[in-house]
């Protein structure tokens, strides 16, 4: 028999608590990496929904805006009043519509807390002026000048 003495000892049962904690540790390791990349996903699948809804909108805009430009050229400098019906929001988020801000003759959409920002170009004979709204219900007015947006 081997002398074992005071501090020496049986540890036959330190395996199978040892490889208990090492199978609990990367248990917990994998599921937190699982919930970490399925967030991302949600998000950028997310981010991705508002980009497509946005578009939609802008284009959808910017064919209001030709509309209205068509109108104000028929009206022999008469006034135009044209109501653009849009969502007041997509995916969830509330949005801005930036009209020609820069004069570049683009339609730019924000959404609120998120980074998503799309532009969409426009051609009108009217002059635009810059204007920002909320997203939803606006008006595009022409009082023989120019054409304006405003909230509805």
């Amino acid at each position: 028999m081997a002398d074992v003495g005071p501090f020496g000892g049986d540890d036959r049962g330190v395996s199978t608590a040892l490889g208990y904690v090492l199978n609990v540790g990367v248990a917990a390791i994998l599921v937190t990496m699982l919930l970490f990349s399925t967030g991302s996903l949600v998000e950028t699948q997310r981010d991705r929904a508002v980009e497509t809804e946005l578009r939609v909108v802008g284009e959808r805009v910017a064919a209001d805006l030709a509309a209205a430009d068509r109108l104000a050229r028929a009206s022999d400098g008469g006034s135009v009043r044209y109501a653009v019906d849009a969502p007041g929001s997509v995916a969830g988020f509330r949005y801005d519509v930036a009209i020609n801000e820069s004069g570049s003759g683009n339609v730019v959409l924000d959404a609120d807390r998120s980074d998503v920002t799309v532009t969409v170009e426009f051609r009108t004979e009217t002059p635009v002026e810059g204007g920002t709204v909320s997203g939803g219900d606006f008006v595009v007015t022409y009082d023989g000048g120019e054409l304006e947006v405003e909230d509805a």
